[in-house]
Order: structure tokens, then sequence, then C-alpha cells
């Protein structure tokens, strides 16, 4: 029974001592990588069938001011309460508008983001969703949009692909 106890506890500690070395080598790597941010740093704040801008195209948000222009519009219906709570000064945020359709049914969400340190490129891959031919929809005209959060930064384009057949590019 002893005997068991301390194979046990020797298996422990080794589990524990490979844990443990795992932990400091995953420390020592995780200093300062670069100037610019990760494009793991981007993060969907919302999506709305609503967003009252009326045209397809980009908005680049980068101080309350701006935000509030555009939640004054008269037909957005957007969560304002989480794109309040976004911290302008670490983030700003990228309105990705699809226009005005027809129809409800037409979406749109952040895929993935990938940043190039070397041109100072973002790029975010939205997908686009249609309805199905024949599916019951609200009769209503929307504007369909989604907004994410990227790094405040000097980007020197942020390029938006996904949105049907063209891409996007916005320069800040």
């Amino acid at each position: 029974m002893m005997t068991e106890i301390r194979k046990l506890l020797a298996g422990v500690f080794t589990a524990v001592g490979v844990a443990g070395s795992m932990v400091l080598a995953g420390c020592a790597t995780s200093g300062d990588v670069g100037q610019k941010p990760q494009a793991s740093q981007v993060r969907q704040i919302t999506q709305s069938a609503h967003c009252g801008l009326t045209g397809p195209g980009l908005a680049y948000v980068q101080s309350a001011e701006e935000l509030q222009q555009l939640l004054e519009l008269p037909a957005q219906n957007m969560a304002v309460q989480q794109l309040r709570q976004v911290n302008l000064d670490q983030e700003y945020l990228v309105f990705v508008t699809l226009g005005e359709k027809p129809t409800g049914g037409y979406s749109a969400s952040l895929v993935s983001a990938s940043a190039d340190a070397d041109t100072g490129n973002l790029q975010l891959t939205m997908d686009m969703r249609s309805p199905a031919p024949g599916a019951m929809v609200t009769q209503a005209l929307t504007s369909p949009c989604v907004v994410v959060a990227v790094p405040a930064s000097d980007w020197s384009q942020i390029l938006v692909s996904g949105i049907r057949d063209r891409d996007l590019i916005l320069e800040p």
C-alpha cells in the first residue's frame, strides 16, 4: 500500500515538474513580441440588422464624438451599451456595413483577422449571409452591419474581404 502511494506521488510530482517547466517556458517567451498589436486582439462587438447606414462600406470610429454621430442615425437599432463600453483610447471601431437591403435575413460577422507587421495592414475576413431563395423574411428595409474593435494603432490599411464580390479598403 505504501509503495503504491509513493509511486502515485512520484507520478504526480513528475507531472507537476513537467507542467511547471512548461509554464516557466511559456513565461519566458511571453514578453513584448513587437510594436504592432496582434490581430488576435480584434473582436466583434455587435451586429445589427438596422445600423442606419444605407450605403455599403466602412466607417472608422476613433473618438466618442464620432461614435455618437453614428448612434444618432434615425434608423439605427444597435447594442448601444456594448459600443459605449469600448475604451476608444485602446481600441477603435470599424463598422462594416452591407448597405440598404430590401428585406430581413441579411447579416455579416467577423470570421478572422490577421495583421502584417511589415506593411502595417490589418486584414479582416467577414462572412456575409443572405436569405435563401424562397425563405420567409420580414418585408422591411434593413441596413445590416457588424461592428469590430481593433487595437488603436496607426494601421496603413484595413482590408475587409468576404463581402460579396468586392474587398473594401479603409485607409485610416
